[in-house]
């Protein structure tokens, strides 16, 4: 069995990915995976790092600030998508995948959208209370659409066929032990809060905690 992946931009797109494909893996020791992402994104780090296969293509999101700056920049990116919906295309002709799997970003648009134009099963997994832009175009006429939150569904397309499944987790976490954690850290067994942002940074957050 061949998989794709497709998404990026922060790590709340790519860690439910790598869960994914690791749970494959492991269930399917035969399972060829392929991940696709944006050239210069963090991905292009992270994908390789966890043992995958990875291709790139160059694209990149709108900006939704108003300013001249921004303006020639959505220009770019109007042109981009039509380039990386060329340079999907022939990455799945190339690797011909039995299934696709978005976890959204803007780098999973093309991909997805491609991959249903070539009538390849594809599903897209929403890892928030709030669908990203991304998944909500592709919900219509993706295979399934897979939620986190229930309340997804409501900001979702009618038609979207949802399935509630939680947001997916790697393994390695789900069987490491807490007291060897607490070691590993330095951690006595006082009660501990965890605080933290999203990948890109939260520097409010940090700050009020410092």
């Amino acid at each position: 069995m061949k998989v794709l992946f497709a998404g990026g931009g922060t790590a709340g797109h790519i860690n439910p990915a790598l869960a994914i494909a690791g749970y494959l893996r492991e269930r399917e020791p035969d399972v060829e995976i392929l991940y696709i992402g944006a050239k210069g994104g963090m991905e292009e780090r992270l994908v390789p790092a966890a043992g995958y296969p990875f291709k790139s293509i160059t694209i990149s999101g709108f900006q939704r600030k108003l300013s001249w700056e921004n303006l020639k920049k959505n220009a770019k990116t109007v042109v981009r998508m039509f380039t990386s919906s060329q340079e999907a295309r022939k990455i799945l002709e190339a690797f011909r995948p039995d299934v696709c799997v978005g976890t959204g970003g803007y780098v999973s648009g093309p991909v997805i959208r491609d991959a249903i134009k070539m009538g390849i099963p594809s599903v897209i997994h929403e890892q928030n209370a709030y669908p990203g832009v991304t998944n909500k175009a592709l919900s219509r006429h993706a295979t399934r659409t897979m939620l986190a939150v229930a309340d997804a569904q409501r900001h979702l397309d009618p038609k979207a066929r949802c399935v509630l499944t939680g947001n997916p987790v790697r393994q390695e976490v789900i069987r490491a032990r807490r007291a060897d954690a607490r070691k590993k850290l330095g951690l006595d067994e006082r009660p501990l809060i965890l605080s933290f942002g999203g990948s890109l940074g939260a520097r409010k957050i940090n700050e009020a905690v410092a």
